[in-house]
């Protein structure tokens, strides 16, 4: 009994959008409490908000604090889910979680409340300000963040390298401005320390105004130093875009090669062709309630679909076909209409290989369509025993099949 509770408290926090209903409302409601936590921490510092709410505003810091407490307690406890059978203890397990950077994020949530009775001296503005700790805990709830975090992770030594090169133009900047202005300005250029603002100031282009050069020489290792700042500070910009579209393209990828994989009219192939035809997918947003393909309708391709429900309407029934669930693959063998209206169930993603690009393929790779009519001959063989098809639907297929792509030794 325990252990299913267990369970299902792991598939409600670990798992959230992907596990349940229940885990994708604790997911959201959880992205609203670290907002909401945020915005009261910069309400506090409003003097006649403070004054009228400011009660309220620490009554809901406690409740927050509890929440994300719990909510720690209890990753901590499920964590030894899936680790039964590793040969370590579940107390080795725990502690690895603990010191997992995820779990330190959600001990930081929470920490500066307790230090505030553990250590009484400590000043709560500062403390104030460490509360917006909880702001990463949104890493955990976005994809994207994750993906972001994990390109600078492996970009970090190219990063590294590039602040090394800005560091070094930055404090060769401020040295040469020292020599050209110190005479000018001793007030402002007066050690190369005080020149390193001006350096920073201008090779960021942010160029406030406040310590400009006012000598010809100042003036022209200025322009100089604009034009640097502009190349050198779009480098690291370059190399996290780059890494990230590639990171969000892989990502992209590997969804639609298992979407591609698990369909039987593929079985068998191997990875390079799977990898091809996935390349053909085109995506498709159907808002709820919006048909995706009439009853009577010519076929015009096989339909993946990534996130969302749609909802087969057959002989009255409704037949619910859930995210990574597809149809339509008889389209890509033989000219065909739709036995069924399917309609989206909410916001519906789908990924759709159209019957034309994929007769295109077949064309253009000979030994792909012998493939192709071994595993349809295969497939229709086991069917016409299991008695799903008639015989005389597999010789009709398998005609149709070289009607529209000509002889295997064309």
């Amino acid at each position: 009994m325990l252990q299913n509770f267990k369970y299902k408290i792991h598939d409600i926090l670990e798992m959230g959008v992907y596990g349940n209903r229940l885990g994708a409302a604790f997911d959201w409601f959880m992205i609203g409490l670290i907002l909401a936590n945020v915005a009261a921490v910069a309400l506090e510092t409003v003097p006649e908000f403070n004054a009228q709410y400011g009660y309220y505003l620490h009554l809901f810091d406690i409740l927050s604090v509890m929440i994300f407490t719990v909510e720690y307690l209890a990753r901590v406890w499920v964590s030894t889910v899936g680790h039964h059978r590793s040969g370590i203890s579940a107390l080795k397990v725990r502690w690895n979680y603990i010191k997992s950077p995820m779990a330190i994020i959600d001990l930081l949530a929470v920490l500066p409340f307790y230090l505030a009775f553990l250590v009484p001296v400590v000043d709560l503005r500062f403390l104030r300000i460490v509360r917006l700790l909880r702001m990463l805990k949104l890493v955990r709830y976005s994809p994207a963040l994750v993906s972001l975090l994990r390109v600078i992770y492996e970009e970090r030594r190219a990063l590294f390298a590039t602040l090394l090169i800005m560091l070094g133009l930055t404090f060769i900047a401020a040295t040469v401005g020292y020599y050209f202005e110190y005479k000018a300005q001793p007030d402002k250029f007066g050690s190369i320390p005080e020149a390193l603002w001006w350096a920073l100031a201008t090779l960021t282009t942010v160029g406030y105004g406040d310590v400009v050069p006012i000598t010809t020489m100042g003036k022209i290792l200025g322009g100089v130093v604009m034009i640097f700042g502009l190349a050198l500070y779009a480098i690291p910009i370059g190399i996290v875009a780059s890494a990230f579209s590639n990171e969000i393209h892989r990502r992209d990828f590997v969804v639609r090669y298992g979407l591609v994989a698990k369909v039987p009219l593929f079985d068998g192939m191997d990875a390079e062709t799977i990898a091809e035809i996935s390349k053909l997918l085109r995506s498709i947003v159907v808002e709820d309630g919006a048909v995706i393909s009439h009853k009577g309708q010519l076929a015009d391709g096989l339909y993946f679909i990534v996130s969302g429900q749609a909802v087969a309407i057959l002989n009255g029934k409704d037949i619910i076909i859930s995210s990574g669930g597809f149809f339509g693959e008889i389209s890509l063998l033989k000219d065909t209409y739709r036995d069924v209206t399917i309609v989206a169930k909410g916001t519906c993603r789908l990924m759709m290989l159209e019957t034309q690009d994929f007769q295109h393929l077949l064309v253009m790779r000979p030994e792909l369509r012998k493939r192709l009519y071994d595993i349809v001959d295969k497939r229709l063989s086991e069917n016409i025993s299991s008695g799903h098809i008639k015989p005389e639907d597999k010789v009709e297929l398998l005609e149709k099949h070289l009607q529209t792509y000509g002889p295997f030794s064309s």
